[in-house]
């Protein structure tokens, strides 16, 4: 869709195909079902990238509003606020295993490994052992289905770009200030669109047709030269619920390996 739109824009004639009859965007895309909006795959508008946010206030303008951030994980049926909170993190862990888990990162700075080639490699040199495994290990090998050591550590530097440890603990421990570099991963606040995301692809999509392009809603692509690409579908269920106030995440981290 973003291709699309910008190429568009630029007068050339596109065709977008979309299978879905009533939805553009994919898994950007917001489903509405009896009034109530669920956003499939909904993620937080933040990039320090100016041609993307241009992007997304061209589409969006006053409709892309600011939201503070709440997201927790859960793990041994407990939640632990995320960013890390130095007491929170002590408290849901307990003194031992948090000694436990400070000794490993203390461990991995004195043996570092010559070079980080995998996530693994690239999280235990920041984290320590024992925080890998609590913390990333787990929920990483449920989303992307590898074992963390296949992953290329060159994703976990993009991913959790500027987070250690130790910018963890300063970010829990120390006021925050306004000339404080912060970590991409450890934002408190970010951008979304009034209506999910959704309407972002809604607008795009009007616009295309607009500048005479095409979009097939309905239309399936039943074959693609793609042999190299490696593929992750994904299961997504909503759940429409009475709000009794006992959850106000917009994420929850699900890290326990029972669930």
């Amino acid at each position: 869709m973003t291709a699309a739109y910008l190429l568009a824009q630029r007068g050339w004639p596109v065709v977008v195909l979309e299978a879905n009859r009533r939805h553009l965007g994919g898994i950007s895309r917001t489903v509405v079902y009896n009034g109530f909006r669920c956003d499939i795959g909904g993620h937080r508008f933040f990039s320090k990238s100016a041609e993307v946010n241009r992007l997304w206030e061209e589409l969006l303008g006053d409709d892309l509003i600011q939201r503070e951030r709440k997201s927790r994980i859960f793990y041994r049926g407990k939640f632990f606020d995320y960013p890390l909170k130095a007491g929170n993190a002590l408290r849901g862990l307990g003194l031992l295993e948090a000694a436990l888990c400070f000794l490993s990162f203390v461990w991995a700075q004195m043996r570092p490994a010559a070079e980080a080639a995998s996530f693994e490699d690239w999280v235990c040199r920041r984290f320590g052992r024992r925080l890998f495994r609590i913390f990333f290990k787990t929920y990483t090998e449920k989303v992307w289905g590898m074992d963390c050591s296949e992953i290329s550590a060159d994703w976990a530097a993009q991913r959790i770009q500027g987070l250690s440890l130790w910018t963890a603990l300063k970010g829990a421990l120390l006021p925050s200030g306004r000339d404080r570099p912060v970590a991409k991963t450890l934002i408190d606040s970010f951008r979304y669109p009034r209506l999910g995301p959704g309407m972002t692809w809604e607008i795009a999509g009007r616009r295309i047709r607009e500048w005479g392009g095409e979009i097939r809603t309905g239309c399936r692509v039943v074959a693609c030269a793609a042999q190299g690409l490696r593929h992750r579908d994904f299961l997504i269920i909503c759940l429409v619920v009475r709000d009794r106030g006992l959850l106000d995440d917009q994420w929850l981290y699900i890290h326990d390996p029972a669930v």
